[in-house]
């Protein structure tokens, strides 16, 4: 059956599953960091990061959409650890500023969000590089809006985002030489790809972000 809308209580459940899902990858996403500095350090940077946004979430008395997605945010920002870390803080941001308002949103309301979100990270970068965090949010955001322009079924969009963030951290070795000299993909555009939203049946509906992206049904 086709998922419509997502809600504030099915954001929140979905961020609660990425956050565990990225936790779960920490060790591996923390073996491919070589780059700005390889100091092995960019799951666990990017873990706490989305731990702090989570646990201001939690807090929310009023849960809809625009509370938690606010939530997030400025968890994140407070609690933002590393370059990666900052920069998902940023995308977090655009999102919930593309969600003002909203107490539930559409297939294409979170196409819109993940744009704002990538637009957002690239504007706080003063010299954005690619093969980044930064390409693997904008090409799946991409993804995500043609997408939405012809389906508005979340989970449709979320798949096709899934897809673009898989594809965006294969090939960043080709963007960015100090990966492919260590024969590794970029860890902060894996984070993004382990961070994702879940869109199996939760109560109320669901949300996977792969972003750092971040998704939704």
């Amino acid at each position: 059956m086709a998922r419509k809308a997502c809600d504030g209580a099915g954001l929140l459940e979905a961020f609660r599953a990425a956050v565990a899902n990225l936790e779960a990858h920490v060790d591996e996403i923390n073996e491919l960091n070589v780059y700005p500095v390889p100091d092995g350090d960019t799951g666990s940077n990017m873990f706490a990061t989305v731990k702090a946004a989570l646990d201001e979430a939690d807090g929310v008395s009023q849960v809809t959409a625009e509370r938690i997605a606010g939530a997030i945010s400025f968890g994140a920002l407070m609690g933002a650890r590393g370059n990666s870390g900052v920069i998902t803080s940023q995308i977090f941001r655009g999102m919930a500023e593309a969600l003002g308002g909203k107490t539930r949103f559409n297939g294409l309301d979170l196409a819109n969000a993940l744009q704002q979100g990538a637009k957002t990270a690239y504007g706080a970068v003063a010299k954005p590089v690619e093969g980044t965090i930064l390409t693997v949010i904008r090409e799946a955001s991409e993804a995500a809006v043609a997408t939405a322009e012809k389906s508005n079924d979340i989970e449709i969009v979320l798949t096709a985002t899934l897809e673009a963030a898989e594809r965006s951290v294969a090939k960043t070795p080709s963007l960015l030489p100090v990966l492919r000299e260590a024969h590794v993909v970029g860890s902060g555009g894996q984070d993004v790809h382990e961070d994702r939203l879940a869109v199996e049946p939760v109560p109320a509906s669901a949300q996977e972000l792969a972003v750092a992206a971040l998704a939704v049904p």
